[in-house]
């Protein structure tokens, strides 16, 4: 079941409101032990700040911290219904266009 996107942002732009600090940080799913890596955007290098975290989409899959800087522009930031929030390339979407050849 998809989850509906409220809202969205260049991934400039939300760095810029809720930074300027974009960390890539390790966590552990609690259920699974799974080892995985999410975005963290705060306002400071302290550890003892919470910030925001951004999943990466399953679509695009998990970057390097090289890679982001990199590809910035082309980067956005959506917020689900959920209240969660994912990072993903501009335009994407989970929607695949089927070629009729009509």
């Amino acid at each position: 079941m998809e989850t509906k996107i409220v809202n969205s942002w260049s991934f400039v732009a939300f760095v810029r409101a809720n930074g300027p600090k974009a960390f890539v940080a390790p966590f552990v799913n609690q259920e699974t032990g799974e080892q995985f890596s999410s975005l963290v955007i705060k306002k400071t290098d302290s550890r003892d700040e919470r910030g925001i975290i951004v999943n990466f989409s399953s679509k695009m899959g998990e970057m390097s911290p090289s890679q982001i800087a990199r590809e910035k522009d082309s980067l956005q930031v959506v917020q689900l219904e959920s209240g969660s929030y994912k990072l993903c390339k501009q335009g994407e979407s989970s929607w695949n266009e089927i070629d009729l050849g009509i």
